[in-house]
C-alpha cells in the first residue's frame, strides 16, 4: 500500500519489479532532512539531522518499501584515519535490516560504511553498502586526519515524493525514463521539467534569462584591426546571464547552456564620413558567421547597423561586439547589445 502511493522510480532496472519506488529522503525547506554535517567543533564524528526516508527492499525483488524516521540529531562515529599514503572514502547511509528477507537482524540504522584504503584521494571508492540502504553522504578521510570538517562531506542524498509530486533532483542524475506527466524540479538549473508520452522530457517553466546593455565607446581608426566595444550601463537583466561594468565590460556571459537570441545596434556618427563601419559578434573571442552586423558604408549621422540571430552557448561562454572603422579619426559610438535565452536546447 505504501509503495503504491510513492513516486515512480524512472529507471529501467526497476521496471521488472513493479513494487519498486524511487527511494530517497523526504524533501523539506532547504532540504535539511537527514542532512549530514560536521560537528560544531570538528572531530571524528558527523551529525545526521532528523528526517524521513523511503528505502526499497533489495534483498528480494519487488518485496516492498520501508518508511523510516530519524527523530533527532544523530551522531555517527568515523573510524580513525590511516597512516601515510592511506586515503579512504566512508559513506553515511540509512539502512534497513529485515530478517524476513535476509539475515537475523531487524533494525533501522544510520551508520558509516568504511571504504577501502587507496594510494590517493582520487582513487578512493565506497565500501560495500548494505543492500537496503539510502546513501546520505560521502566522507573523505586523508592520512592521519583527526577531524571531519564540512569540506570533507559530500551530500549525495536522493529525494523522493508521493506519486504526482514534483521531485527535486539535479539535472545530471534525473530519472531517464519518466512516466507521462512525471514532474521534476532541477535543483541546479532552477527549472521544472515534465515527462512526455514518448518517454522524453520537456521544460515547462519559462526561463527569462536575458541581459541588455548599452555603451558609448570610442573606436579608433584602423584598416583592419577589430576592437571589442565596452558597455557602461545595464538596461535590464534576469536569470542566467551576467555582465560587469568593472571586469571585462565588453562581455555578456551565459551562466546556463542553451540557445540564445542575440541582437544589437551601433549608431555611427557623421564622423564616419564615406568610410566603412564594420562589426561582428564574437563568442569567447572567436568570430562567428552566424551573427553579424550589416556594414555601414558612410554616415551623415545617426546611421545604424544592426545584428540579429541565434547562438548555442555553453555555460560560461561569453559574447562581445568587435568593431572596425577606417575614417582616419576616433569615433564616439552609441551601442546596444542584448542576449536572451530562448531554449535549453544545445543541439
Amino acid at each position: 500500500m505504501l509503495a503504491a502511493l510513492l513516486g515512480y522510480p524512472g529507471f529501467a532496472v526497476d521496471e521488472a519489479t513493479p513494487l519498486r519506488i524511487r527511494q530517497g529522503v523526504k524533501p523539506s525547506y532547504q532540504n535539511y532532512q537527514l542532512k549530514v554535517r560536521a560537528a560544531a567543533t570538528p572531530n571524528m564524528t558527523v551529525i545526521v539531522s532528523a528526517g524521513f526516508c523511503f528505502i526499497d527492499n533489495h534483498d528480494v525483488g519487488g518485496f516492498g518499501t520501508y518508511i523510516c524516521v530519524n527523530d533527532a540529531d544523530y551522531t555517527v562515529n568515523i573510524a580513525p584515519a590511516g597512516g601515510a599514503g592511506q586515503y579512504r572514502k566512508d559513506t553515511i547511509v540509512a539502512s534497513v535490516y529485515d530478517s524476513e528477507t535476509a539475515g537475523s537482524t531487524n533494525e533501522f540504522r544510520i551508520e558509516a560504511i568504511q571504504g577501502p584504503y587507496a594510494a590517493s584521494a582520487g582513487a578512493t571508492v565506497r565500501g560495500t553498502l548494505p543492500p537496503n540502504a539510502q546513501v546520505l553522504a560521502d566522507i573523505s578521510v586523508a592520512p592521519s586526519q583527526t577531524s571531519v570538517s564540512s569540506a570533507n562531506i559530500t551530500d549525495v542524498r536522493n529525494f523522493a515524493v508521493a506519486a504526482g509530486g514534483v521531485l527535486p533532483v539535479a539535472s545530471n542524475v534525473a530519472p531517464p525514463r519518466p512516466h507521462p506527466g512525471q514532474m521534476f524540479y532541477y535543483t541546479d538549473t532552477d527549472e521544472v521539467w515534465v515527462g512526455k508520452a514518448d518517454g522524453t522530457l520537456r521544460v515547462i517553466t519559462p526561463d527569462p534569462a536575458m541581459m541588455v546593455v548599452t555603451g558609448a565607446p570610442n573606436l579608433g581608426s584602423s584598416a583592419s584591426t577589430y576592437s571589442a566595444l565596452a558597455f557602461n550601463a545595464k538596461v535590464a537583466s534576469s536569470g542566467a546571464t551576467s555582465w560587469s561594468s568593472g571586469t571585462n565590460p565588453s562581455r555578456i556571459t551565459a551562466s546556463k547552456s542553451g540557445t540564445y537570441s542575440v541582437s544589437g545596434g551601433i549608431n555611427w556618427p557623421a564622423g564616419l564620413g564615406s568610410a566603412d563601419g564594420r562589426a561582428e559578434v564574437r563568442v569567447n573571442g572567436a568570430s562567428t558567421q552566424l551573427v553579424r552586423f550589416n556594414t555601414e558604408r558612410g554616415s551623415s549621422g545617426n546611421c545604424i547597423s544592426v545584428c540579429a540571430g541565434y547562438l548555442v552557448l555553453n555555460s560560461g561562454d561569453y559574447v562581445e561586439i568587435y568593431a572596425n572603422q577606417n575614417s582616419g579619426t576616433t569615433l564616439a559610438l552609441t551601442t546596444q547589445f542584448g542576449l536572451h535565452r530562448v531554449s535549453g536546447a544545445t543541439s
